[in-house]
């Protein structure tokens, strides 16, 4: 199975499902997220049974971005829903709007530091990235984000170039009415 048929919208689904019917769910992945990415044991009946094989990168990935979930969707929910900023958010879509209501250089500098980021530094520079966009409770496309780092170490780097695109491009033009 390749990157590009990884279940990433069945993947959190499940985990939607399984943890509003058992709160313990996002505390632990929470909680795995101070331990090497898939090495917190009492993630593995969450996690394994839903990823197939994979090389070590890949499964360790995969257990990143649901502890980020985890941590993510918290806050998130911390805000009803009533007051929620519509649709899921495209990870650079997202940083591109704190960035703008901040208005701050040092967000710009932490986006362009993750995407140089290499995998040892990526876990690190992604969870305080996630952290500050869920401060503002924007809520993350999490398959999106899931798929784009499946793909991050790829060396023709397609990922970082799509979000420094999208966080940099130009709005797409709204056509006249």
């Amino acid at each position: 199975m390749d990157d590009s048929q990884f279940p990433s919208t069945e993947f959190f689904s499940a985990l939607e499902k399984r943890s509003e019917s058992d709160t313990s769910v996002r505390a632990t992945l929470r909680r795995s997220l101070m331990f090497e990415p898939g090495t917190d044991a009492r993630t593995f009946p969450l996690i394994e049974k839903r990823i197939g094989q994979r090389d070590e990168f890949k499964r360790r990935t995969v257990y990143l971005v649901a502890g980020l979930w985890a941590q993510g969707s918290r806050q998130e929910k911390d805000k009803s829903m009533s007051q929620k900023q519509g649709k899921p958010v495209y990870f650079p879509e997202a940083m591109r709007r704190v960035c703008d209501k901040e208005k701050s250089d040092s967000i710009e500098k932490r986006f362009t530091a993750l995407l140089d980021a290499d995998a040892d530094e990526l876990r690190w520079r992604l969870r305080s990235a996630v952290t500050l966009v869920a401060s503002q409770h924007i809520v993350l496309d999490w398959p999106s984000l899931l798929d784009d780092m499946l793909m991050w170490h790829y060396s023709n780097r397609p990922v970082q170039i799509r979000w420094a695109r999208s966080f940099w491009g130009q709005p797409p033009e709204v056509a006249p009415a």
